[in-house]
């Protein structure tokens, strides 16, 4: 028999749960389709660092964006921990953005002209970066000190999310989606490999998976895969007291639960090669990354030599050609919304992007949220498949 809810969202990942969970809170009935469970896809591997301080975000929309989901979080976990009882192991300090060259000390300082407009920071000496932290390596040239990053466990987030959603009435659906259910340029529902499903307005926020449905839409969706390896450490000193980041040494941040993350591959300011890498989640971890992130790792911190290797991850995240996610309305369609494409900012980004949806829907599909034009699924309006490989593998990080 099928089922008829207010709003149907596909894939549970960080994005997809975040979008059921506003919903829900604004008393939308909401059917959340996901084909194997809560964070089995991007969000499961992913670091969980939340910073503005990378080069993810540009001058304007970007930025601004990425500051409202970053200012989200402490009440958002807040709301999380006390509906579900799930310590999401968050924690905010001040961070590190290290540089060990020249290239990344011109860099940093580069985005600092803008950046320190919005973000309390500062340039430091070495001097000044070995007071906060004395065992970094001594060949470091400084650093730009952020009063104030984030992190928190992203598998922890992405199930918080989803029970707090279903404790709101959301009803999660653990059904593969097949295709969308159209009424002339009306998405009316989606057909599974169960039951169909009927609702108002759909979401697509399948990470990966979301290309999966442009043949139904008439529309492109390029996200492809970027993968990314990162590897939690064992440490018999100290945790560290701030949080750090490199642009080519990727992040160093020590957990609520002692262990040490490390990592990760691909995504970091310098990554060029290979960012477009095909359509698939690839979760095979391999001895390549392992080693380059072990050395990058004692590079920036000496006595990780001796660390012990607890776990190694991999992953990919979701891709779009000019690494800015898609959110929004698609062209010559109604009652469909894309949110996907959010690349290495998939967790930073869900509060804001959430918000967005949600007024968007309330909204009666109508007005577009303030502050997401940059990323409407209209840019790529005419964009072909071969523009899409190309794009995929030029982007400029």
């Amino acid at each position: 028999m099928a089922e008829k809810v207010d709003v149907i969202v596909i894939g549970a990942g960080a994005i997809g749960c975040s979008i059921a969970y506003y919903l829900a809170k604004e008393g939308i009935k909401v059917a959340l389709l996901e084909r194997e469970s809560f964070g089995s896809g991007s969000t499961a591997h992913a670091t969980g660092f939340i910073s503005l301080l990378g080069t993810e975000f540009t001058p304007g929309p970007s930025f601004e964006f990425g500051l409202e989901s970053y200012n989200a979080f402490p009440a958002l976990v807040e709301e999380l921990q006390a509906s579900t009882g799930m310590d999401l192991l968050y924690q905010r300090r001040p961070s590190l953005r290290l540089a060990l060259e020249e290239s990344e000390e011109q860099l940093i300082k580069e985005m600092m002209v803008w950046q320190q407009e919005h973000v309390a920071m500062r340039w430091i000496d070495a001097a000044e970066v070995h007071e906060l932290e004395p065992r970094l390596t001594p060949s470091l040239i400084g650093a730009v000190y952020e009063n104030e990053s984030a992190q928190l466990d992203s598998y922890r987030l992405n199930l918080a999310l989803g029970t707090a959603a279903e404790n709101l009435g959301t009803q999660t659906i653990n059904r593969k989606v097949t295709g969308l259910i159209s009424d002339g340029d009306r998405i009316t529902g989606v057909h599974t490999d169960g039951d169909d499903v009927f609702g108002d307005t759909v979401v697509v926020s399948a990470g990966l998976w979301s290309p999966e449905f442009q043949r139904d839409l008439n529309f492109p969706i390029p996200v492809g895969a970027l993968k990314g390896e990162r590897v939690l450490l064992k440490y018999a000193g100290d945790p560290l007291q701030v949080l750090i980041s490199s642009p080519k040494r990727g992040h160093m941040i020590s957990r609520m639960d002692g262990f040490l993350s490390v990592g990760s591959t691909g995504g970091r300011d310098y990554d060029q090669d290979q960012l477009y890498q095909g359509e698939d989640m690839d979760r095979v971890t391999t001895e390549t990354a392992r080693l380059e992130i072990m050395q990058r790792a004692i590079d920036v911190f000496p006595d990780l030599e001796n660390a012990e290797l607890v776990e190694q991850l991999a992953g990919s995240r979701p891709l779009s050609p000019d690494r800015v996610p898609i959110i929004g309305p698609v062209p010559g369609k109604e009652g469909v919304v894309l949110a996907t494409g959010h690349t290495t900012k998939g967790i930073h980004l869900a509060p804001g992007t959430a918000r967005a949806v949600t007024e968007f829907i309330q909204g009666g599909c109508k007005q577009i949220p303030s502050g997401i034009d940059l990323f409407l699924p209209a840019r790529f309006s005419d964009m072909t498949n071969a523009d899409f490989q190309s794009a995929g593998l030029d982007v400029d990080e």
